[in-house]
């Protein structure tokens, strides 16, 4: 005699064919009710508490001595994707994202090696006297591209210059506030004309100019 293996003890699967259609659709419903109450009540949980991101501050203080940044010694955090320029004019911060697909570009003192533009070309840019000149600038290591010191493009793919960024003292003039929230120059692309913002060495006020 034959036996239904459906009807078996033994077997864990005998109870299915005694499920119905209703029933299984009942079931089915009430295990997505289950998983998206649960999907839902987690999604509230990461509401309350907040992740915590390790993205570098917008808006952070630079721990150096403001006197330590000379014409021939930018300061560089790459951290905060910042350098910190001195000229003559006074003090600017160039945010460091290249234009082309936003690497961080490094500062050589000379930017225009291996390059068909001649040292002087780079030495004009900033408001520099001729002692002061040098061809500095940034290269990205990702696809080439080549910025002056004020940030200006001039080879590779990067289609317009990089952005500058707010600079201040901090109230006792010992240490810089730089904001990358607040965009100080914005230049667009084939605008090369050199930006003239500055804050004033002594006493930290933004002199006025734009481009």
């Amino acid at each position: 005699m034959s036996v239904n293996p459906y009807e078996t003890k033994e077997n864990k699967l005998h109870w299915l064919a005694e499920v119905t259609r209703r029933q299984f659709i009942a079931i089915i419903g009430t295990l997505v009710s289950l998983g998206a109450l649960l999907f839902g009540g987690f999604e509230s949980l990461k509401f309350l508490f907040p992740n915590s991101t390790s993205d570098p501050p917008l808006r952070f203080i630079v721990p150096i001595d403001p006197t330590s940044v000379t014409v021939d010694n930018p300061y560089m955090d790459y951290q905060h994707r910042v350098g910190i320029i001195r000229d003559d004019g006074g003090f600017y911060c160039v945010q460091l994202v290249c234009t082309h697909l936003g690497c961080t570009p490094n500062y050589y003192s000379n930017c225009v090696t291996n390059t068909p533009v001649l040292p002087a070309t780079a030495e004009s840019h900033g408001e520099r006297t001729p002692a002061e000149r040098i061809p500095n600038g940034w290269i990205c290591p990702c696809h080439g591209s080549r910025y002056f010191i004020d940030s200006t493009n001039f080879y590779g793919p990067a289609p317009r210059p990089m952005d500058w960024v707010n600079i201040e003292f901090t109230p006792d003039k010992k240490q810089f506030i730089v904001d990358r929230s607040n965009i100080v120059v914005y230049r667009n692309p084939g605008q090369v004309t050199p930006p003239l913002w500055r804050i004033d060495p002594t006493t930290g006020v933004w002199n006025g100019k734009v481009l």
